[in-house]
């Protein structure tokens, strides 16, 4: 059996009424809530309508009452077609309670698409994509209950942590094309786009529920373990500097320092310190950085990562430009030179989106 929950997400009310009555018609759910911020129009028959301050709250409480194992939750900004609801409902009865089905929205026919969510591709999903079109899921009441609410901010971002954690326990993440439900594109821009707070906070959900070596099976495990680890945790710190969590940059930079000493430690801390305010500390790291990305750049042997720039005449440019600057007594020009001269060298920043920013006065 399944148990519906319905979010009162739209602007209108009459359209949660319409799809209450929708999945009322099909008679296999076991149970039907509604979740809410505001009372309903009318008193729904046979449903649940759980009122909170918030909408993850009462999606909180919606799950804590549903009687079914498995849960299908959808937002009602939704537009479905005719028989929709009953495809969708003997489908999910003969999924496994390891699987997970979202159903894609679209917008004047063009599919909004899901970004691939398994354990060795979502930190590159969470590093791309900010649109996570999670608004009709079929998930299960234990792994919602895994999640913790106060943690989100939007039910999109507890669905995401959900299924996030999920992985953990070797469930699968699928697509299905049974049901396509259209979403106009304001509803769409104001339910699926995860801000860089958010995407932090699943990007912890990932790292709190995964071992290191499933996150990134890329790297080089067998031979290279310390640095393939060490280098992990540098794409988790430019991830978590981007989002604008520095404690947690902060933790993965001390994790890889324990590791090996690297030129991308240095120029992330720098970073970190200008973003601060520590202008002396930025432009000594930075400095460290790229004496070592010169020292890295002649000696290569037994070396997992290498690094050699693709322009040496910008990097010594700039480098030199940074110098001059210090002689200048101007530390934030330094600081700017300074760290063009490492992305130059290294592409790692820009491949995560990591840019130089100063403190706001």
């Amino acid at each position: 059996m399944l148990s519906a929950l319905i979010v009162d997400d739209s602007l209108n009310q009459t359209s949660t009424q319409t799809l209450l009555q929708l999945i009322s018609d099909v008679r296999t759910f076991a149970d039907i809530a509604v979740v809410s911020i505001r009372p309903p129009l009318s008193r729904p028959q046979d449903s649940r309508w759980i009122t909170a301050d918030n909408l993850v709250d009462a999606l909180a409480e919606g799950i804590n009452t549903a009687s079914s194992k498995r849960v299908l939750i959808i937002s009602s900004t939704l537009t479905l077609g005719t028989g929709d609801i009953a495809k969708m409902a003997a489908e999910l009865e003969n999924r496994s309670v390891l699987e997970h089905t979202v159903y894609q929205p679209s917008i004047g026919g063009n599919v909004i698409e899901l970004a691939e969510m398994s354990a060795d591709t979502i930190v590159e999903s969470l590093k791309h994509n900010s649109v996570w079109p999670l608004v009709c899921v079929a998930t299960t009441r234990y792994a919602l209950s895994a999640t913790n609410p106060s943690g989100c901010t939007s039910v999109t971002e507890y669905i995401a942590q959900t299924l996030i954690r999920s992985l953990s326990d070797g469930d699968t993440i699928g697509i299905s094309s049974t049901a396509t439900p259209m979403m106009s594109p304001a509803d769409a821009a104001r339910l699926t786009e995860l801000s860089a707070a958010q995407l932090a906070r699943c990007l912890h959900a990932a790292v709190d529920s995964l071992n290191i070596e499933e996150l990134f099976p890329q790297h080089n495990w067998m031979s290279f373990s310390k640095e393939s680890a060490a280098t992990a945790y540098h794409s988790l710190a430019a991830l978590f500097l981007r989002f604008g969590d520095q404690n947690a940059a902060t933790q993965c930079l001390e994790c890889s320092q324990r590791l090996e000493d690297s030129p991308r430690y240095f120029a992330l801390k720098g970073l970190m310190q200008n973003a601060n305010g520590e202008t002396l500390g930025a432009v000594a790291n930075l400095v460290s950085s790229l004496q070592m990305y010169e020292e890295r750049k002649t000696n290569t042997s037994q070396r997992y990562i290498t690094f050699s720039p693709t322009d040496l005449e910008a990097v010594q440019t700039r480098l030199a430009q940074g110098l001059n600057a210090l002689n200048d007594k101007d530390n934030a020009r330094a600081i700017e030179h300074f760290s063009q001269a490492v992305f130059s060298f290294d592409p790692f920043f820009a491949q995560h989106g990591v840019e130089l920013t100063r403190k706001a006065n």
